[in-house]
């Protein structure tokens, strides 16, 4: 089993690294004879380097035969004029290329190989060996008289295409590099703000399991990871839907819908309900001892896998902002082994206990400890809990959070009916009517009390005060303009990490007095709900979530960007910067 988990990872690396320079954006081109159509091809520039305008080291060419001919390639307006006289290509090219087709032209299919030439050059001037890639496209000659009835002439629709990636392609370095960062972001992950609750619980199961045999850690630690893996695929899978649709996304996007914060909140609250023993988690019918004996609580580990994923994806860890906004930018298989090594990072503390099970012995011994520490953590769940009706009541009308609270009535009441009578005294008949009701009770209350969820499109942003002024790309550029510094914090409701930063060190009285002695303009961004001038900003600086802190100095083109957790030495010492 472990053999086959690192091969399987170490193929998905290797697959992703795998990735061209370029791409063909159409194989299928329609041509009457004596017409002429177009291809396209993508062309992606690595960070760090540019490719010189010469049609003979960057262009398309194509093989002609049988009355197929190549015309010019077409060359967007958007080189780069050097100081030495040349143009160069940064980032990503489009480049079109004219297919001739002869009036005596044979009507019907042709494979046509095409070739796309470039030469990457390092900024430092060093030029790579020129490269060449080879695509091969199905022009289709049609009858001069008319296009062919179901066919449609790409020389219309070959430049657009919405679907396609823009992404930016690194080097083999580069990649490794975010590979790593992924990994290790993922470790750091487990100590923020966010994830204390499972990592709480999962260590007090832990405890429980001093006494268990090795193979029933290592499965336990197995099952957890699982969970977490299969929880970090799928929300890539959700992220590279929503990029194939034409839309831009970031880190904890599900945080900005207030049904993903409701059911977040529902998941918390009951969590907080069960550690009280308000009620016991287990299936109709079955007597508990009976059932934890044969499962070992697998099925435990694997949903406290998903719910560590559910609570930590509001958090963005130190290395791990740079690697997601990487993912983002790159095509999906890029995407799923950037999220899978996430997860592995996420998963590897409690996986080494699995695989080292002595190292449990380090941990408190089982004890009436545990129940007083139990209930602790159903205090630090609840307020978790609360937390999230304050970001669904900057997400919707501060009315409609009545509701939600009825709703948690409804809830209450459900658990209460579970615990009272879905337990190994009562009849199996009982246990099972009882759990279709309470379940009926929970979808009755979310359908009446929660319908109609609507969100304001503006962003009321409610973190404004006498130190704090809106954020806007205008607002930024006025005071740039003018000479003055200017401070940036892109926050959101739902960050933890944003709430730990403001609190322990951007709001203290000794930072905002270094902020007032420097004459800093202070902004700030609500990225609670989708506000894609922000999504912008955070994609230039290669952040796929918030928080996100920059300090642009006067007469410095380029911010200082700081980390995503702040200390108040790591701001005092960029203020020192700034010249009275």
């Amino acid at each position: 089993m472990k053999k086959q988990l690192i091969v399987l990872i170490l193929l998905v690396v290797c697959c992703s690294i795998a990735a061209q320079y370029a791409e063909l954006l159409d194989e299928n081109i329609d041509i009457p004879q004596g017409g002429v159509g177009f291809i396209e091809v993508w062309i992606g520039i690595p960070a760090g380097h540019y490719a010189t305008h010469q049609e003979e080291f960057f262009g398309i060419d194509i093989i002609e035969k049988d009355g197929i001919r190549a015309g010019n390639t077409i060359y967007p307006d958007i080189a780069i004029e050097t100081e030495y006289g040349y143009s160069i290509y940064k980032d990503e090219v489009y480049l079109r290329k004219e297919i001739i087709v002869d009036k005596n032209a044979k009507i019907g299919l042709h494979k046509v190989e095409v070739y796309v030439m470039y030469q990457m050059c390092l900024e430092s001037g060093v030029c790579l060996a020129p490269e060449e890639e080879e695509f091969v496209i199905n022009v289709y000659v049609l009858s001069s008289k008319g296009i062919k009835e179901g066919k449609n002439n790409t020389s219309d629709n070959t430049y657009n295409n919405k679907n396609k990636y823009s992404s930016k392609m690194i080097d083999l370095n580069h990649l490794l590099l975010y590979l790593l960062l992924a990994f290790i972001g993922g470790i750091i992950l487990n100590l923020t703000p966010c994830v204390l609750p499972v990592l709480t619980m999962r260590t007090m199961s832990l405890v429980k399991q001093s006494q268990d045999s090795p193979r029933t850690v290592f499965l336990n630690s197995l099952m957890y990871t699982i969970g977490i893996l299969i929880s970090f695929l799928i929300l890539a899978c959700v992220i590279i839907s929503i990029k194939l649709a034409g839309e831009s996304v970031g880190w904890g996007f599900q945080n900005q819908n207030p049904v993903f914060v409701i059911i977040l909140f529902s998941i918390l609250y009951l969590f907080s309900l069960s550690l009280f023993d308000i009620f016991l988690l287990q299936a109709p019918g079955t007597n508990m001892a009976t059932a934890a004996s044969s499962r070992k609580g697998y099925l435990g580990s694997f949903f406290m896998g998903i719910f560590a994923v559910l609570l930590g994806t509001p958090c963005m860890a130190p290395f791990l902002g740079a690697a997601i906004g990487f993912a983002l930018l790159q095509p999906p298989l890029i995407i799923l082994t950037i999220f899978i090594l996430v997860g592995i990072g996420f998963a590897f503390p409690f996986l080494l206990v699995g695989i080292f099970p002595k190292a449990i012995k380090i941990l408190p011994k089982p004890g009436e400890w545990m129940e007083t520490f139990k209930q602790v953590l159903g205090f630090i769940l609840l307020g978790f809990a609360i937390d999230q009706l304050n970001t669904l009541y900057k997400l919707t009308s501060g009315s409609f959070l009545i509701n939600v609270l009825f709703y948690t009535l409804v809830l209450t009441f459900a658990a209460w009916l579970y615990g009272k009578f879905v337990t190994p005294i009562q009849s199996k008949l009982t246990q099972w009517m009882t759990t279709l009701i309470g379940i009926g009770i929970i979808v009755f209350g979310a359908l009446f009390f929660l319908k109609g969820i609507s969100i304001p499109y503006e962003n009321t942003d409610s973190y404004q005060d006498n130190y704090w002024e809106k954020f806007s790309s205008e607002n930024v550029e006025k005071n740039i303009t003018a000479g003055k510094p200017v401070f940036i914090d892109f926050t959101a409701a739902w960050c933890k990490n944003c709430k730990t930063n403001e609190k322990l060190v951007l709001n203290t009285i000794e930072i905002r007095d270094a902020f007032a002695k420097k004459e800093v303009v202070m902004l700030k961004g609500d990225f609670t709900k989708k506000d894609n001038e922000i999504l912008s900003w955070l994609t230039k600086y290669n952040r796929a979530g918030v928080p996100l802190y920059l300090l642009f100095l006067p007469g410095v083109e380029e911010p200082i960007v700081f980390p995503e957790l702040l200390t108040k030495q790591i701001i005092l010492e960029a203020l020192k910067r700034i010249e009275n």
